[in-house]
């Protein structure tokens, strides 16, 4: 039966309550004509044939009052029935916009504009009228877009329903499609879940390779960081990249799409175009040298480097936590979302994203480019093998045993030796030794003389502590440790006392 509540009208404000009070009416009537033992008749199937009755009308012209013009074709139709069914109709209806209908011998004539489908329209109306709706599978999608716009919420949670019910491989991409279903939360979730679930048979789907792709490539200075990169991470890291360039205006979806962009780890833990990157950085090799003539050449990036972009100093291995998910997740908007992400080779992923609301994939690739020169801090004085080497992990160092600055530092045996330095309060004694193969810190025999500002030297194996200062005078005092006997000895002191100081092993080359 057709719905002819006040709670199944779309009437919202005084239309609401102009029918409660016309219930109300009804019942004191019909409670005064029981009173006086008149006849009360309920006519169940009055609101059938009533609806019956009007689209014989409406299919036969007759007392319409109304016709809806989509491109070539007129509907005609009743006003009162189609505001009951729409409450964008109602609204276009009681507008007083005047301009929204031309009036022709007494009929009013309404241009839908925004792409309604004929067939779907009239499928619409004839529910108006009948309260049943005939969908083919091909025409639900055509179906949901016209009820979205005329506002037909019962009839858009029925094709939904339909969409969930008949989700598959082959069409799930096309649901996730539809315009505006990001406003429905639920649905959009009902979605995502099920491609997520099935991304892996997804992603071979010709209607995935057919929608737009980025293309990233992200520099690493290692394997060991390669493999230590989570494909969902760095794809979300990838999906903020995009969104703050579009955000800055920096670049638009042409733009994304029409070349390869190559990205680095900066400080903050996000990642930026290597066109940014600072010439003379170890980072900065001929892989991105090129890439800075490719991009200056394309003008794909017009705008320079933006300040207060933090630039790492070092190289740092990329490793991306589950932290950073679960704070992006929160932050993301509705139409910035990573729905899906898959490994497809070695040291590449694919994932599905909405970017700006529309959907696209995101071809992230990882690039091995070790730096162009190493840091003096990690050269070691005599080389391993080729086949000892390993990576510089930075991002997993583990912290000293104590705080200190000014601290002096040399290396020792391939590991790195940390003597003396401040604490903010004294100068210190203490030893402490990191080895890189185990990434700990030992605690060594204590230097005979705190000291600070200072240098230490390793000539033949013994470690030589040289002047400084012990927070309130310079020193000139020199010290010697044995590794062999694990103690600090006194030796012949500076003939002048000095802090701030800089010291040089010399070797015999002849």
């Amino acid at each position: 039966m057709h719905p002819t509540t006040a709670e199944q009208f779309p009437l919202t404000g005084s239309d609401s309550n102009q029918v409660t009070m016309v219930e109300h009416l009804q019942q004191n009537e019909q409670a005064q004509v029981a009173s006086v033992g008149g006849l009360v008749f309920e006519d169940e199937q009055h609101n059938t044939h009533t609806l019956q009755a009007l689209n014989m009308m409406r299919k036969n012209r007759h007392f319409c009052d109304v016709i809806l013009h989509v491109g070539n074709m007129e509907f005609h139709a009743h006003r009162a029935v189609l505001a009951c069914a729409s409450p964008h109709l109602f609204e276009l209806f009681t507008a007083d916009d005047e301009n929204k209908g031309s009036q022709r011998e007494n009929v009013i004539t309404y241009k839908l504009n925004g792409g309604y489908d004929r067939t779907a329209l009239e499928k619409l109306i004839h529910y108006a009228y009948t309260a049943r709706l005939e969908v083919s599978n091909s025409q639900v999608k055509a179906v949901y877009l016209a009820a979205c716009h005329l506002k037909m919420d019962r009839v858009v949670k029925e094709c939904t329903r339909h969409f969930i019910k008949n989700l598959s491989v082959e069409n799930c991409i096309e649901t996730r499609s539809l315009p505006g279903i990001a406003r429905n939360k639920v649905f959009v979730d009902q979605v995502d879940a099920f491609i997520a679930k099935e991304f892996e048979n997804v992603s071979k789907s010709k209607i995935l390779l057919s929608l737009p792709c980025v293309r990233i490539e992200v520099l690493n200075q290692t394997r060991q960081e390669m493999s230590l990169v989570i494909g969902e991470s760095v794809c979300q890291l990838v999906l903020e990249w995009i969104k703050r360039q579009c955000d800055d205006d920096a670049i638009n979806m042409n733009q994304l799409t029409e070349k390869t962009h190559l990205l680095y780890l900066a400080m903050d833990n996000s990642l930026q175009d290597c066109t940014e990157l600072p010439t003379g950085d170890v980072s900065d090799t001929e892989i991105v040298q090129d890439y800075k003539k490719l991009s200056k050449r394309n003008q794909a990036n017009p705008k320079g480097r933006r300040k207060g972009q933090l630039q790492p100093a070092k190289p740092r291995v990329l490793i991306y936590s589950r932290d950073i998910i679960e704070r992006t997740e929160q932050e993301k908007e509705t139409d910035w979302k990573l729905i899906a992400a898959a490994k497809v080779g070695e040291h590449a992923f694919m994932a599905l994203a909405t970017i700006d609301g529309r959907l696209a994939t995101m071809s992230v690739m990882l690039r091995l480019n070790q730096p162009s020169s190493p840091s003096p801090v990690l050269t070691p004085v005599a080389s391993r093998p080729a086949s000892e080497e390993k990576p510089d992990l930075y991002c997993v160092m583990a912290n000293m045993n104590s705080v200190k600055c000014a601290a002096g530092c040399a290396n020792l045996n391939d590991s790195l030796l940390v003597c003396g330095g401040y604490d903010r309060a004294e100068c210190l004694k203490c030893v402490e030794l990191y080895d890189p193969d185990t990434n700990l810190w030992g605690t060594l025999s204590s230097m005979k003389e705190a000291r600070g500002r200072f240098d230490i030297a390793v000539v033949k194996g013994k470690v030589y502590a040289i002047g400084g200062s012990n927070g309130t005078t310079e020193l000139a005092t020199v010290e010697k440790y044995d590794p062999q006997e694990k103690k600090w000895t006194q030796i012949t002191p500076l003939p002048l006392a000095r802090c701030n100081i800089a010291s040089l092993v010399c070797q015999d080359v002849g």
